[in-house]
């Protein structure tokens, strides 16, 4: 099994389950997204892994080639081991509904399918570690998706890809980003038809001033004077989108 990261400890430690292969498949993109990935193959990996964290574990990534006879029980008897329930995301191959609801009964809430990005594992994670706030929902929470997008500023019109989106801004990847405190208009194609939005870049990631190395060449936006009508679709989109990830 792949050693655990030598990384410094404010990294959020995630306790993955599941074959060695599986964990070097996700460890290099847990690292990049700041979290700490503690491998365990079985239930007494896990156990062990619980206990040496050196911060509190809140959730866990279940491979759904897990290998596990009964994988309900192996996760009750980490629960029990750990003092607490662990909300799990099952990552891999989609599991059949057969498993899923097992999966589901045993605090698994999650999935994330092959084939996924780093911003997907981000945002499972992020949702994963709110799960059972009792706050009111963010307005802020950014939702993976990848479409194409029109963008217009004083220089003219091109596309952008656009790779998160929430209810307050998205993340566009362009090679040409707009400097940062301009403004543009910017058209996205929603389920439901195409809306218009005013936004502020806030920051942006260019060549030799990379704010975040993980993400592409782009800029990060804040939209501004939402219609009621808009902010309306934007929420059901957002909606509708989250529920892909929930098991």
């Amino acid at each position: 099994m792949a050693p655990e990261s030598t990384a410094s400890p404010d990294r959020q430690p995630v306790l993955v389950l599941g074959p060695e292969r599986r964990m070097r498949q996700i460890g290099g993109h847990l690292l990049v997204l700041e979290y700490r990935g503690l491998p365990a193959t079985d239930v007494a990996s896990a156990w062990r892994a619980l206990a040496d964290a050196r911060s509190p574990i809140r959730v866990g990534l279940l491979a759904s080639d897990h290998g596990l006879s009964a994988p309900g029980a192996a996760l009750r008897e980490i629960h029990a081991a750990g003092g607490r329930e662990l909300i799990w995301v099952v990552f891999g191959p989609r599991p059949t509904e057969t498993d899923a609801k097992e999966l589901r009964e045993s605090g698994a809430r999650f999935v994330l399918a092959e084939p996924f990005n780093e911003e997907e594992l981000r945002f499972v994670l992020n949702e994963a570690h709110h799960a059972g706030s009792a706050s009111a929902p963010r307005q802020d929470a950014r939702v993976p998706v990848s479409f194409r997008a029109r963008v217009v500023t004083k220089t003219g019109e091109r596309v952008a890809l656009v790779c998160n989106l929430s209810q307050v801004g998205a993340y566009l990847a362009t090679p040409r980003p707009a400097l940062r405190g301009g403004t543009i208009d910017l058209f996205l194609p929603l389920d439901d038809g195409e809306v218009a939005l005013r936004a502020q870049v806030m920051w942006n990631n260019v060549p030799g001033n990379l704010r975040r190395a993980q993400a592409s060449i782009g800029m990060g936006v804040r939209f501004l004077d939402v219609p009621p009508e808009t902010a309306a679709r934007l929420a059901r989109f957002r909606t509708e989108r989250r529920r892909a990830y929930h098991l």
